[in-house]
């Protein structure tokens, strides 16, 4: 509902992978990229997060990723893990979310 999920155009033989699909709210979207940046703050003055971790790895993949693209695949993994922490009614942990990303690895 966010529209953070990558739009995909087939067409024959051909499937593309376009930009971000946009389909929800521009607010959401907004509060998330924030919610990124913020988290990135946090990890710099000694607050860990798997969530920074992750922005990292996808920074450091790419030499020509941007800020941007690692921001989004950022909040898309920020929304699954908010998901799940609710779905199973629990608190974040960093250790265990670096230890399930151990095992998903």
């Amino acid at each position: 509902f966010v529209g953070v999920d990558p739009q995909v155009y087939e067409s024959g033989n051909l499937t593309a992978h376009l930009s971000i699909s946009k389909r929800g709210t521009a607010i959401g979207r907004k509060v998330l990229y924030l919610a990124i940046n913020q988290i990135q703050s946090a990890k710099k003055a000694g607050n860990p997060c798997h969530i920074a971790d992750y922005y990292e790895k996808r920074k450091r993949s790419s030499e020509t990723a941007s800020h941007k693209k690692a921001a989004i695949a950022s909040i898309h993994k920020l929304l699954r893990t908010i998901f799940a922490l609710i779905k199973n009614d629990q608190l974040y942990s960093y250790d265990v979310a670096k230890y399930n990303q151990r095992l998903l690895s």
